[in-house]
């Protein structure tokens, strides 16, 4: 393959309910544009209110995507590269990511990486877990998908960093090969999962089915849970928009206190509202 500037790109799913919330993905794009200025960016908009969508600059490279699939969330960038083939790998993200440097994605390009999320927990994974049964039995060739969400407890607990045991995948975000989503669509028809998930607690749920599916199909074989590692102890948990705000505008301050450092230091930060 071919290692262009288009081979990669990125999707962001967007959901606007205010001001603060707009505010989300024109900052993300900002970020990206920073370290990535020719790569094509793809806004998945879902059920955002359109009253508050405003573009806060002008931007090239970025295309629009009105989805009809309301309250899917992070499944729809999967679909919608599935359906229009937008690049052969895909950086795919919430908007309330926002990239402090540059990932060289090159490096899992070259190496053909299939999926690798960004980051995973191993925590909570049984939460709802009847919830997680019933999307679950949407997919076709699902035996196996049981069979390794069902797996003993216990046994998950005490083999925490066992690497045969799979993780959730946070919020679905992941770099992934175009390929691959054929390949999982063709084996698990992976799409009917657009009628399963209707509601945030449905998308939790698909956070632990996803996982067990990327840790299926790749993830244990090459023994790597994700790229930033386990999402409890990346970030604090609850950092907001208006704390990202205000440690930008102070990143040059001398009296900083050991958390603001760490975030400072972070590749990627996430900011939480719970939309």
């Amino acid at each position: 393959m071919n290692q262009s500037e288009e081979d990669y790109g990125f999707m962001i799913t967007r959901h606007v309910t205010n001001e603060i919330t707009n505010c989300y993905w024109n900052e993300c794009i900002q970020c990206i544009r920073n370290f990535y200025p020719l790569k094509k960016i793809v806004i998945i908009d879902d059920n955002s209110n359109q009253e508050y969508v405003k573009a806060l600059n002008e931007y090239t490279g970025v295309e629009y995507v009105q989805s009809e699939y309301c309250g899917r969330g992070e499944l729809l960038p999967y679909y919608y590269l599935y359906k229009y083939h937008y690049f052969n790998y895909a950086v795919i993200i919430h908007d309330s990511i926002f990239f402090q440097r540059r990932i060289h994605f090159e490096t899992l390009l070259k190496k053909q990486v299939k999926v690798m999320p960004f980051w995973h927990f191993i925590s909570e994974k049984k939460e709802n877990f009847n919830n997680i049964m019933r999307i679950t039995n949407y997919l076709s060739n699902n035996e196996f998908i049981f069979y390794t969400l069902a797996k003993d407890k216990q046994y998950e607990v005490l083999n925490k960093y066992n690497k045969n045991v799979w993780s959730g995948c946070f919020g679905l975000q992941s770099f992934i090969q175009y390929d691959f989503i054929c390949y999982l669509q063709k084996k698990y028809n992976l799409f009917h999962l657009l009628d399963a998930v209707r509601n945030r607690s449905d998308r939790c749920s698909l956070e632990r089915v996803m996982g067990a599916i990327f840790f299926i199909e790749y993830l244990q074989s090459v023994g790597q849970c994700s790229l930033f590692g386990n999402i409890y102890t990346y970030c604090p948990w609850g950092y907001s928009y208006s704390n990202y705000c205000y440690d930008k505008t102070k990143k040059n301050t001398i009296n900083k206190i050991n958390k603001i450092n760490k975030i400072n230091m972070l590749p990627i930060i996430k900011v939480w509202t719970g939309r």
